[in-house]
C-alpha cells in the first residue's frame, strides 16, 4: 500500500492558485525549497483533487471510482462534478506515464472517505447509503478486492455531509494513527470512533487547552504530507502552536511546518482535500 509517507510528488486543480492564491504560494514556496516536484491538473472543476483523483495502492496501480457522491447532485453540484478520465486525457503524457494499470470500482465513493492506513483503509459506512442499491456486504466485497486489504468502516457524523474520514484520521505510520479533537463536538461518536479504531491502530488523539473550541480546529487532521514533509494547515487561532506540536511529536521523523490555510477550510477543507500526492 502506498501510504503518505511513501509519496514523492504532489499535484493540484489548475483552479487552484484562482480560488486559494495566498495558500496556493505558501504550498509552492514549501514544496520548492525542499525539491519536491508538483504540477497542476487541468480539466478539474473544483478544487477537492483529493476527492475525485485515483487512488494509488501501488506504483503504476491505481483505483478509478465513480464520483457522483450525493452531495453534488444539485444543480450547482452537478457543475463541480470533474470526470478523472477527462483529466487524464488533459495530461496524457504527465499522466498516462504513471498510470499502468487500474482497477475500476463500480462503486459511488469520495478520495476523502479512504485513508490508506498501512494494510488497512479507514473510511465512513457513507460508502453503504452512496451504493444502496448493492448490500453493504457486496460494497464490502468489492472494496476489498479493489484495494487488496481489510476496510475498517466508522459511522458517519451526519452533521458532517462529505462523509470523508480524512477529517476524522490521519495515518502516522507504525500502525498508529491521529485523531482529531473529536471529544470537543461530539463525545458519544469520539466515543464509537476511538472503540473501533483502537481494535486496529495505537490512536492518540489531538486535544488543545483554548477556553472555547474554534469550529474550524477539525482542519488541523487534514493535513498534506508528501514523504516526510507535513504541511499543516493555520488559521490564525491560538490551537495554531499547539496542533503543530502534537503534529511534530507524533511525526519525529518529519519535517513539520504551518501553511495559512483559511482559505480552503473556509470551503469546507483543508490540505489534504485539496491535493493528490503518489509516488512517481
Amino acid at each position: 500500500m502506498i501510504t503518505d509517507n511513501l509519496t514523492s510528488r504532489v499535484y493540484f486543480s489548475s483552479i487552484l492558485p484562482e480560488k486559494c492564491p495566498v495558500l496556493n504560494g505558501h504550498i509552492i514556496e514549501a514544496l520548492q525549497k525542499r525539491g519536491i516536484p508538483y504540477a497542476y491538473l487541468s480539466g478539474t472543476k473544483d478544487i477537492w483533487c483529493r476527492d475525485f483523483m485515483p487512488i494509488q495502492i501501488e506504483e503504476g496501480r491505481f483505483v478509478f471510482y465513480k464520483y457522483t457522491p450525493g452531495y453534488l447532485q444539485d444543480k450547482y453540484g452537478l457543475q463541480l462534478q470533474t470526470n478523472p478520465m477527462e483529466v487524464f486525457q488533459f495530461e496524457a503524457n504527465q499522466l498516462h506515464s504513471i498510470h499502468q494499470y487500474g482497477h475500476k470500482l463500480d462503486l459511488v465513493l469520495d478520495g476523502g472517505n479512504v485513508v490508506k492506513c498501512g494494510d488497512k483503509i479507514v473510511m465512513t459506512d457513507k460508502v453503504f447509503l452512496e451504493n444502496k442499491e448493492k448490500s453493504p456486504e457486496e460494497v464490502q466485497r468489492m472494496l476489498e478486492e479493489a484495494f487488496c486489504c481489510e476496510i475498517v468502516f466508522l459511522p458517519w457524523d451526519r452533521w458532517e455531509k462529505y462523509g470523508h474520514s480524512d477529517g476524522i484520521i490521519h495515518y502516522l505510520g507504525d500502525n498508529r494513527v491521529l485523531m482529531t479533537n473529536y471529544p470537543d463536538f461530539d463525545k458519544a461518536l469520539a466515543h464509537d470512533y476511538l472503540r473501533i479504531l483502537e481494535n486496529h491502530f495505537d490512536v492518540t488523539t489531538l486535544k488543545y487547552n483554548v477556553d472555547k473550541t474554534d469550529k474550524y480546529s477539525w482542519a488541523y487532521i487534514n493535513f498534506l504530507q508528501v514523504g516526510h514533509l507535513v504541511l499543516v494547515p493555520q488559521l490564525g487561532i491560538p490551537e495554531d502552536e499547539q496542533a503543530l506540536e502534537q503534529i511534530s511529536n507524533a511525526m519525529p521523523d518529519c519535517e513539520v511546518i504551518g501553511i495559512p490555510a483559511l482559505e480552503a477550510v473556509r470551503r469546507g477543507g483543508a490540505l489534504n482535500c485539496i491535493s493528490w500526492i503518489i509516488k512517481a
